[in-house]
């Protein structure tokens, strides 16, 4: 007799096809496990098998081909590959593997789990249970860190139910609004896990200011389109001007930073230095901000007015644009800064 493989046509009415394979002399029938590409069968490849069925059952794709002979191990769910694509560093890369997996310890997850709950209530409203729409979308606190965003976005997963299909959504928007939106997620689940710890939350403001500087950095940083460059080696300025140079340094965890300003000639000697210690300080931004401030009294003290600064942050390049308003709790520096640059140096 030729052994014969059995293909299933229908899980659940039993009905078997059987095709014949060329009789080989010599050989006897043996028993082959047709969902392991070497006919093996385990407790592993049952499981998975048992889970892709139900996944068919739900979507209604019984017929899929998703169980043929040794396919078990294929997905065709194509947001997996996505996620390790993000420009993101390895473990804020597993934070929306984790949402994608339901795998955060929201409350309500930790309850469904049969782990022993007090209350499922969100710990910043405390006015509905805590799941991940919630926490991230619905949620009146964090409603404040998506308007300093200026993000409308929110509008549309408010909509949404499923944490699935939020993320769905994102992979239809430009990388730098979903790099953005994963970014004050992750964010403000740090957030949440300081007020579990009994330590005193960041202000939305922070977040978001935080929030900006992160996700600018890290597509600055990890994005697959970033072609390699040689770094970037001071050029003196064309003409006459004077070129003032500003860094900011701070350490996350620490209320200072510090900061140094740097004046050139066109021929690359150093006109002037400064550097010093600012107090009251939450973010690198923040630093940055103060050493700009203090390029601006440089150059006052200097009595020079053609002048180029030069900042290694994007951020707070963007920040100082006179077209633009700054409405964030440092926006009294940032104007300041701005009136300065427009009063004494804009062309």
């Amino acid at each position: 007799m030729a052994p014969k493989t059995m293909v299933e046509a229908d899980h659940d009415s039993k009905e078997w096809e059987f095709a014949a394979i060329p009789i080989r002399e010599g050989v006897q029938d043996f028993i082959v496990w047709q969902f392991d590409s070497k006919g093996m069968h385990s407790v592993k490849s049952a499981y998975k098998l048992q889970v892709q069925w139900e996944k068919q059952a739900k979507s209604g794709d019984v017929g899929s081909s998703s169980t043929h002979i040794g396919n078990l191990d294929r997905c065709d769910d194509d947001s997996w590959k996505r996620l390790w694509k993000l420009p993101y560093p390895k473990n804020v890369q597993m934070f929306p593997w984790r949402i994608k997996h339901e795998s955060l310890a929201l409350w309500t997850n930790l309850q469904k789990r049969g782990i022993p709950i007090e209350s499922t209530k969100c710990l910043f409203c405390e006015r509905a249970d805590e799941d991940g729409a919630h926490l991230f979308i619905k949620c009146k606190a964090v409603k404040e860190v998506w308007r300093d965003l200026s993000m409308e976005e929110r509008i549309e997963l408010e909509k949404i139910q499923s944490m699935h299909v939020m993320l769905d959504f994102l992979w239809g928007l430009s990388e730098s609004k979903r790099v953005q939106i994963l970014t004050m997620w992750w964010m403000w689940w740090s957030n949440q896990n300081r007020i579990r710890e009994g330590e005193i939350p960041q202000m939305a403001y922070v977040v978001a200011r935080r929030t900006r500087a992160c996700a600018l950095e890290y597509q600055q940083i990890y994005s697959v389109k970033q072609t390699a460059r040689t770094p970037d080696k001071w050029r003196p300025p064309c003409g006459d001007k004077i070129n003032i140079n500003v860094d900011g340094a701070f350490v996350p965890g620490s209320e200072h930073a510090g900061w140094g300003v740097v004046a050139r000639s066109e021929d690359g000697h150093i006109i002037c230095a400064r550097a010093g210690r600012q107090e009251n300080v939450t973010d690198a931004f923040v630093a940055e901000a103060y050493a700009m401030s203090h390029a601006l009294s440089l150059a006052a003290n200097l009595g020079v007015v053609q002048v180029v600064f030069e900042s290694d942050l994007q951020l707070l390049v963007d920040a100082l644009d006179l077209r633009k308003a700054d409405s964030s709790a440092y926006s009294a520096l940032i104007e300041d800064t701005k009136l300065q640059l427009n009063l004494w140096f804009s062309k």
